[in-house]
């Protein structure tokens, strides 16, 4: 039985997951939970050894993820995403943590890269994330798509971190925040959230506002350059789309 299995959810990843694969090549087990993907994204997991599973594209990405640790052979499991990358450091200190059992998970630090750029500053580090832990003691809930998951036992925090590339382009940019935005929106309609005109003034325009310049200016965003202002800008602008979603569930008139 191997030490460790590597869980990763992909969907039309075929462009990224290859560099998640190879960065985990070390690795005995590896799941990739194929979200019915158009692309070769199943081929590539395939030619690197990795058990492929295919399931719908569901908008709650944690029910894929649990389907992908349900099927890890180790006693300790990573989740990765495909634009993840774990550096020989990481992996180094991964294999050594769990050698000892010192923990039943662990959170590890995370650089996110914006067009080529590690953003360090306006609260984008250390973005902490919880993905190794022991199978048998931990699941993701499966509420919200950016839900942690869920140890039972003790959680401790490693050094070296892992780096995410998740907006390559402004594209990539757009699309994912048009995705969260609408998955936000969805629960705040099934929790039964409702706005109006003076609530849509401060929720999706004041508060953005506010929010941009809490991260931009206080925490330093932009000493990170052009991709620092992106990053504040679009975190801004995705907190008003959801709220223009919520209010548009509600009062937009549909055409007859």
């Amino acid at each position: 039985m191997p030490d460790i299995s590597i869980a990763v959810l992909a969907h039309n990843e075929a462009h990224m997951l290859e560099g998640a694969l190879k960065s985990v090549s070390w690795a005995e087990d590896v799941v990739v939970v194929d979200a019915a993907s158009t692309d070769a994204t199943g081929e590539i997991a395939l030619r690197y050894g990795a058990t492929v599973i295919v399931e719908p594209n569901r908008s709650n990405l944690n029910v894929n993820k649990n389907i992908a640790i349900r099927t890890c052979k180790g006693p300790w499991v990573l989740v990765l995403d495909a634009d993840e990358r774990i550096s020989d450091a990481l992996a180094g200190e991964i294999r050594r943590v769990i050698a000892d059992g010192s923990a039943d998970g662990f959170l590890i630090p995370r650089r996110n890269y914006v067009l080529g750029k590690w953003i360090s500053r306006g609260s984008q580090y250390p973005d902490w994330q919880l993905r190794l832990f022991r199978k048998e003691r931990a699941r993701f809930g499966e509420k919200h798509v950016h839900e942690r998951i869920q140890v039972q036992g003790s959680v401790k925090e490693l050094t070296n971190p892992m780096d995410h590339h998740p907006y390559p382009d402004i594209t990539s940019l757009i699309q994912k925040g048009k995705f969260y935005a609408g998955f936000e929106a969805g629960l705040l309609i099934e929790k039964g959230y409702k706005i109006g005109a003076g609530g849509l003034l401060w929720k999706g325009f004041i508060k953005p506002i506010f929010r941009f310049v809490r991260r931009y200016i206080f925490k330093g965003g932009f000493l990170d350059g052009a991709p620092g202002l992106m990053v504040a800008a679009f975190d801004g602008w995705n907190m008003a789309l959801r709220w223009m979603m919520v209010w548009e569930h509600y009062h937009a008139k549909k055409p007859e």
